[in-house]
């Protein structure tokens, strides 16, 4: 057909196409990581602050490690910011179309190339996992690569195409753990070449180079098989029925309701577009005719399924996160349904209206992928907490807007969590710290800046105010009552003023504070509030936890009884190990005395020691190395 020449022309417009849609929400999406893509550029971040080579990363139950290697260089020039994953997930997608091309040049023909390509630029699920930050999205993308590749070597015989084929299976082993059943087609095919076509050189070469690059990864899992097998022994599927259920969800997947995690699949997408279903279904019908060899049609059938295992065998389902490699083999079927009228098209001499026609399905589903991906699902209910927009709007008006030597909290979290960890690099070099403020609250000597995500604690500021001066820089502007907020404090002195006999040394580590009176008087199965602040007056090594005593008399050390007890970490989101030396830390603990504890008067003493069960601090200003602190005598009455 005398326009063949005209489709790369079109093909770089599919993939203009495609990057319009891929980078249309990266601006919004700014705001946003999820808890999996934060671990991957902690994982980067570690590479980059301790460069290595490894080919897996244990964190949050393993990964495949090429995805963060990709990241270094979007990290180094961007920052530890949301548009630096987003931005590599985008080109990274925007590579899958043209490497989606050049493999289904290879396999169809030209012609249904562009159709398959178009498919996929406009492919919901393809589209949304594209700006997903995630390791996932190089399936595709090194899939294509390697069966592109390989094929090519088939028909040319070309020794620096078998090499560079095996260069791409080898590293789909460095992608997601999906990627086992797609190397296992490939060497299948490997095989077949070897022994029955007797391909022996070139298929033998890239069996080798295959090999050597899958020998790290191979020494790793033998030194390590709890890290490579983690994940998938906690989400494998444990009987037949389960395996036949998840058969039926994956059948209802492919036309009605696909994945409900709005994570990745939004508003629960059908595998194939609604307006592609014809395509999809003449496809299918074209599939004997269409490949360029009959052996072709068992590829496509075989990345079907090897796309479909992964889920298949493991819970929940449908997952189309395991399962991403399936976009490829449906777009070729879809392109191979467009391509297939195409051809009655012309045939029936019906070739210039036809071609428009043929492409208003295409048009109808590039809109709602649009409609879906661009506002449905930014604004879906779901997406704003699944994708940590809290954390993100508020470090990110943080990062602009506080000065860098300003001490930045986030509440109710820890600094373990990957997201906040994730932007700390961020916000350096100002200070950051973390805790849960039904637990406790920090709060430095210096004016500081705290986040708090008030649609779980809508107390905070009124907590805060008991000790500081509160002022709010930023709430939620999409939601009223707000679901985070961004408040500055600066501590009150008078809310420390307290005399010297309330305020104790233990170690020459840590200084502490009784915060609040307590009652003179409790009744029995009664529950008292000792609220104490307390310092570190030097960096410390160990993490400390607070008892809290009920003395009669006699003492214990003189034979009485231990009438009550409560220890508690301090402050477990923000343990001792990470305070420093400008900040208190305030906590209520709690003392519950006994309905058997005779009426009168006893004395309430505290202390601190090494957790879980280490030696006591001693107090610096006992002289008899007594470990503990009287802070008031009570009386239990009736």
């Amino acid at each position: 057909m005398k326009s063949q020449r005209n489709i790369p022309w079109a093909v770089i417009l599919l993939v203009l196409l495609g990057a319009l849609l891929r980078w249309w929400a990266i601006g919004p999406m700014s705001n946003m990581l999820s808890y999996d893509e934060a671990y991957y550029g902690l994982d980067a971040l570690s590479l980059i602050e301790h460069p290595r080579l490894t080919p897996f990363l244990p964190a949050n139950h393993g990964r495949e490690s090429l995805w963060c290697y990709i990241l270094i260089p979007f990290i180094t020039i961007w920052g530890a910011r949301p548009f630096a994953l987003r931005l590599a997930a985008a080109l990274v997608g925007i590579l899958t179309l043209a490497t989606m091309y050049r493999f289904s040049a290879e396999i169809l023909n030209r012609r249904a190339a562009f159709w398959t390509t178009l498919a996929l630029a406009l492919c919901q699920w393809h589209v949304h996992q594209s700006r997903m930050a995630i390791r996932a999205l190089l399936l595709p993308l090194i899939g294509t690569l390697a069966f592109g590749t390989l094929l090519r070597a088939i028909r040319t015989n070309r020794h620096s195409l078998w090499a560079l084929s095996g260069v791409w299976i080898g590293l789909m082993l460095y992608t997601y753990f999906s990627s086992v059943f797609w190397i296992a087609v490939a060497l299948s095919i490997l095989g077949w070449e070897h022994v029955i076509r007797e391909n022996r050189p070139g298929s033998s070469m890239a069996i080798l180079v295959a090999i050597i690059l899958f020998l790290p990864m191979l020494t790793y899992g033998m030194l390590h098989p709890q890290d490579i097998f983690q994940r998938p022994d906690m989400v494998r599927i444990s009987s037949l029925d389960e395996f036949w259920n998840n058969l039926r969800l994956w059948g209802q997947a492919w036309f009605r309701e696909g994945d409900p995690d709005a994570r990745y699949n939004p508003i629960r997408r059908p595998v194939v577009d609604t307006a592609l279903i014809p395509y999809f279904l003449s496809g299918l019908v074209f599939l004997w005719r269409g490949v360029r060899r009959r052996w072709y049609m068992l590829l496509i059938i075989g990345l079907a399924v090897a796309s479909l295992l992964p889920s298949l065998l493991t819970q929940p389902a449908p997952h189309f996160l395991r399962a991403v490699g399936l976009v490829i083999p449906v777009a070729l079927i879809v392109g191979l349904g467009a391509w297939g009228w195409e051809m009655v098209a012309y045939r029936l001499r019906l070739w210039k209206g036809a071609l428009l026609l043929l492409l208003v399905p295409y048009i109808i589903a590039g809109v709602a992928t649009w409609r879906e991906v661009n506002a449905r699902w930014l604004h879906h209910p779901e997406v704003f907490t699944l994708m940590e927009q809290h954390i993100n709007q508020a470090s990110n008006f943080v990062q602009a807007e506080i000065p860098p030597n300003t001490s930045v909290y986030f509440s109710p979290f820890s600094l373990s969590h990957p997201v906040v960890a994730f932007r700390r690099a961020d916000l350096a070099p100002r200070p950051v710290g973390a805790f849960d403020s039904h637990i406790c609250l920090v709060i430095p000597d210096t004016p500081a800046v705290y986040i708090s995500v008030t649609l779980y604690e809508p107390d905070f500021q009124q907590k805060l105010a008991q000790w500081a001066d509160i002022s709010l820089l930023l709430s939620d502007p999409e939601q009223n009552p707000p679901r985070y907020a961004v408040f500055q404090a600066v501590r009150r002195s008078d809310a420390w003023a307290r005399s010297e006999q309330q305020r104790v040394v233990f170690g020459d580590e840590i200084e502490m504070q009784l915060m609040k009176p307590i009652p003179a008087q409790i009744g029995q199965g009664e529950t008292i509030t000792i609220y104490l602040g307390l310092r570190a007056l030097q960096p410390l090594q160990r993490v400390y936890s607070v008892f809290v005593h009920l003395y009669g008399n006699p003492p214990p050390w003189e034979g009485g009884h231990l009438w009550a007890q409560g220890d508690n970490l301090v402050c477990e989101p923000y343990p001792s190990i990470l305070w420093r030396t400008n900040e208190w830390i305030l906590q209520p603990f709690y003392l519950s005395i006994p309905d058997e504890t005779p009426p009168g008067q006893y004395a309430i003493a505290v202390g601190v020691y090494e957790a879980p069960a280490g030696d006591r601090l001693p107090l610096r200003e006992a002289k008899n190395g007594q470990d503990f602190w009287i802070i008031q005598t009570l009386e239990v009455t009736p």
